[in-house]
């Protein structure tokens, strides 16, 4: 390119420089900076660098944009030996590259930088671009010389920045040559293309932030859409929209589990077809709408294949922005969701509480030192050890007359029997607190006839203070598989089964028999049969008559005084059988004949 066709596109480039000012300038009056945008969050990198390496050629320039520190964005185009392979492989050199190309990259609205670099002192040249007032990026030109060179200042440099010499002042003489005039036009030149790419940035921003308004906006819709229709769609209750016609405007999934009829299926028809058991509630749905307040029917009582269960039904208009119509909510409300896992935990406490006048955490203590006495009292007095020999003859007897001693006195076995009892006392105090703790919910490989010896530690351990009975005296006959099954569960929870069992049999026993010598007794079966494991548990009790068998695992259900039990213990185990564990559970029993519990769960 001759200067002639530089000079035409210099003006050319300048023109549409004032008219891209011009607009700039109308649109970012009165916005802010945007921060933390970076060159490369509004430019390919790729591209530019090939623009630049097309720009250092045909100019014969040395070319590189940096980020406003100095730190390179793109690889460098045209770069003579002497800036890349001496002065910036010098550490010093490099530091005074990176800060010469910070200075001339400065923001200046007014015109390129065109000056002797800080590092060599060849010429350099800067321009800025910027984006909405904020220095993105700058745009360095240089590495020429004119005919003019003071070698002895350039060899000075190369001694200050520790190159060779003779081989800086080699490479010094192949930088290009170029008439200063010359170099400020191209300067010029720059100066115009990276005004250019900052208009070019402005518009990209703008574009950006529009289309994020544009995404974020269509996002939150979709989001707030997708929020309502799963929160209607994820309650447990038959929501239905209606119009003033009585014809379906919603339908939620639980209304389309109930009936059959899918959304579409359902949507533009009356309801009386689709819900043919709500045909009254259009009444109360035109009321609603014309008084505009909710209506509520509580407990309705209805007949489902042959069961009678009862349900809410609430009826709220449609007021808002004009919409003329009435959302229709039913509600079962003959199980209450989770009733079952709060009783569980409650009946849990109040059979815990029923042991407390036999069992508290302070016994540990005492218990720990009477143990701790007897173990030492059985070493100091029957062991013989060197120790106890000596000081029985400082003591002017031998260690064996002490041994005969305890011996015929029965010493001996009154301290095993201390041990012995209180070693069954912290049995009883550790099964009581390890069954009082709550679940951790993991369920295990558990023995079950262990399990079951741990609910008649339990029980035994068991004390009445209103009707002054215990359970001490009861017997077990054990009739166990060997070795025994092993079910997956949580031990705590099958355990409390076993125990609501044990206690409501041994309170019947214990009741019935009181006035008689019949001693009470439970059989214990523990078995693995056909891949499940079953557990029967027959008591000698009174037994039930058959109203009461069929009702036994009714919640609230209870043959006892309102202060002695809840009616919610075999319930709660009848739910932990059949829910939790996934197995069976039932009552056989005639009147005088006692009763048995069977319990079948899968084998593990």
């Amino acid at each position: 390119m001759d200067s002639k066709e530089l000079e035409n596109r210099i003006s050319e480039l300048r023109r549409e420089l004032s008219l891209a000012e011009a607009e700039l300038e109308s649109l970012t009056g009165s916005s802010a900076p945007h921060k933390g945008i970076s060159f490369s969050d509004l430019f390919e990198v790729d591209e530019i660098q090939a623009i630049q390496d097309a720009f250092a050629k045909a100019t014969g320039v040395a070319s590189i944009i940096t980020q406003p520190d100095g730190t390179p964005i793109t690889k460098p185009s045209n770069f003579s030996f002497l800036c890349e392979n001496i002065i910036r492989k010098t550490e010093k050199g490099f530091s005074n590259c990176m800060r010469s190309d910070a200075f001339l990259g400065q923001f200046n609205s007014r015109g390129p930088t065109i000056q002797p670099c800080l590092s060599s002192g060849l010429w350099d040249g800067g321009a800025s671009i910027s984006v909405d007032g904020q220095h993105i990026a700058s745009w360095l030109i240089g590495q020429i010389r004119n005919d003019y060179l003071d070698e002895e200042r350039m060899i000075s440099y190369a001694r200050e920045i520790g190159a060779d010499e003779t081989e800086f002042l080699r490479a010094l003489k192949q930088v290009t040559v170029m008439p200063l005039e010359q170099f400020k036009q191209i300067g010029q030149a720059l100066f115009l293309l990276a005004n250019l790419m900052s208009w070019t940035a402005y518009q990209n921003l703008q574009l950006e932030s529009h289309i994020q308004e544009l995404r974020t906006s269509h996002e939150e819709v979709s989001t707030l859409r997708n929020l309502l229709s799963n929160i209607i769609d994820s309650m447990p209750s038959i929501l239905v929209g209606v119009d003033t016609e009585g014809r379906v405007t919603h339908w939620n999934m639980r209304a389309a589990d109930i009936t059959g009829f899918t959304q579409e299926e359902a949507q533009g028809r009356l309801l009386v077809d689709v819900l043919p058991n709500m045909a009254d509630e259009m009444n109360r749905v035109t009321e609603a709408i014309t008084e505009r307040r909710p209506l509520v029917q509580e407990k309705v009582a209805e007949d489902v294949e042959g069961v009678l269960r009862y349900k809410d039904v609430s009826v709220y208009p449609l007021i808002a922005n004009g919409v003329q119509g009435a959302v229709l909510r039913v509600d079962d409300v003959t199980e209450r969701v989770r009733i079952e896992e709060m009783m569980i935990q409650s009946e849990k406490m109040l059979s815990v509480g029923g042991l407390a006048a036999g069992m508290a955490h302070e016994i540990n203590n005492p218990l720990a030192a009477i143990l701790g006495s007897a173990h030492l009292l059985r070493k100091r007095l029957l062991e013989e050890t060197k120790l106890n020999k000596r000081v029985a003859a400082d003591c002017g007897i031998t260690f064996d007359a002490v041994a005969e001693y305890a011996d015929k006195r029965d010493v001996r076995a009154m301290i095993e029997s201390i041990i012995t009892s209180g070693e069954r006392a912290g049995n009883v105090v550790t099964n009581m607190l390890g069954f009082s703790r709550m679940s951790d919910g993991c369920c295990r490989d558990e023995n079950v006839a262990e399990i079951l010896d741990n609910a008649v530690e339990l029980v035994k351990s068991g004390h009445d203070l209103k009707q002054s009975y215990n359970f001490k005296d009861i017997e077990f006959i054990r009739d166990y598989d060997d070795p025994p099954p092993l079910v997956n569960c949580e031990a705590s929870k099958l355990q409390q089964v076993f125990f609501n069992v044990l206690n409501n049999g041994a309170q019947a026993m214990t009741l019935a028999h009181k006035e008689t010598e019949r001693v009470p007794g439970f059989v214990l079966r523990c078995k693995a049969v056909d891949g499940r494991v079953r557990i029967e548990i027959e008591d000698n009790g009174p037994g039930m008559e058959e109203p009461v068998r069929h009702r036994v695992f009714e919640p609230f259900f209870t043959t006892k005084n309102a202060d002695v039990g809840t009616g919610l213990g075999m319930s709660v185990s009848y739910y932990i059988v059949t829910e939790g564990l996934g197995g069976t559970m039932a009552v056989e029993s005639q009147p005088g004949l006692g009763a048995t519990f069977i319990i079948e769960l899968p084998q593990a």
